[in-house]
C-alpha cells in the first residue's frame, strides 16, 4: 500500500517485482500469482483502487483513503502523503518510468530508503532548501549510505534549463560537503540519446558529483542481474 501511495500508482508487474519476485525460501518465484492474489485481496477490502489508462491497456493500482488511515495508524510517527483519486495522464509516462527505474536500481542493490517526489513535496526538509521547481524526482541512499538525488528525463528540455538545475544541485552538494547536510550527488536517468549527450557534457567538469545513465541500459542491467541470480540459485540447488 505504501509503495502505491508514494509512487502514485503501480501495476501488477511492478508490485510483483517489488514484493513477490523472491520466495520465502530465497528462490525466484515462477509466476505473479501471489501478487495478483494479494492485490485482489487489498482491492476487495478497500485499500487499493484500480484505474485503467486507456492508451496503456493495463490496470494500475492506487492506495485509498482507507490505506492511508491504516498506514498512519500502524506508524504513528511517520507522515504519509495523501492518496490520489485519479491518475494524471499528462505525466503518466514520466511517473511510470520512475517506478521502473527505482525498481531497477533497488534490484541492482544500488538504492535503498527511496523518498518519492510526492514525499519530498510534503516534507521539504528532505530537499535541503531547494525550491519546488528544482526538486528532484526522488532521493535515495546509495551503497555507501549516502543520500543521492534522482532525476528522470523523459523528454528534452532546453540547455539553459539543465544548466540552471545543475547549478542548484551543486549548491546543495557543496552545502553537504561543508555541513554534512544534503545529498552527495545526482543520478540522471535519461530516455533520449540527445539528452544523454547534453547532460554528459554539462556535468563533466563536476567530477564524481553527477552520473548520467540511459534508461534502457539501466533496465537491461537489472534484468541481466536478475537472470544471473536465478541461474546461480538453480545451480546451487537453492
Amino acid at each position: 500500500m505504501e509503495f502505491c501511495l508514494e509512487m502514485k500508482f503501480a501495476d501488477i508487474k511492478a508490485l510483483y517485482q517489488k514484493f513477490f519476485l523472491t520466495t520465502h525460501s530465497g528462490e525466484r518465484s515462477k509466476s505473479d500469482w501471489w501478487a495478483r492474489e494479494r492485490t485482489g485481496l487489498l482491492k476487495r477490502h478497500g485499500f487499493l483502487s484500480a484505474k485503467r489508462v486507456s492508451f496503456s491497456g493495463a490496470s494500475y493500482f492506487l492506495a485509498t483513503e482507507l490505506a492511508h488511515m491504516a498506514l498512519s495508524s500502524l506508524r504513528p510517527g511517520r507522515g504519509f502523503v495523501r492518496p490520489l483519486i485519479e491518475i494524471d495522464v499528462r505525466v503518466f509516462e514520466h511517473d511510470r518510468h520512475i517506478v521502473e527505474a527505482r525498481l531497477a536500481l533497488e534490484g541492482l542493490g544500488r538504492a535503498t530508503n527511496w523518498c518519492s517526489e510526492r514525499r519530498l513535496k510534503s516534507e521539504t526538509a528532505l530537499t535541503f532548501g531547494l525550491a519546488r521547481l528544482y526538486q528532484p524526482d526522488g532521493i535515495y541512499w546509495n551503497k555507501l549510505g549516502e543520500p543521492m538525488a534522482f532525476e528522470l528525463e523523459l523528454s528534452a528540455k532546453t540547455r539553459e534549463r539543465y544548466q540552471d538545475k545543475i547549478r542548484k544541485y551543486m549548491d546543495v552538494i557543496r552545502q553537504s560537503e561543508l555541513k554534512s547536510q544534503g545529498f552527495k550527488g545526482v543520478l540522471f536517468v535519461v530516455c533520449q540519446e540527445s539528452v544523454f549527450n547534453v547532460l554528459v557534457e554539462l556535468t563533466r567538469r563536476f567530477e564524481g558529483k553527477f552520473r548520467v545513465e540511459k534508461f534502457n541500459d539501466l533496465i537491461s542491467a537489472s534484468r541481466g542481474a536478475s537472470s544471473l541470480r536465478t541461474k546461480r540459485g538453480w545451480h546451487n540447488g537453492e
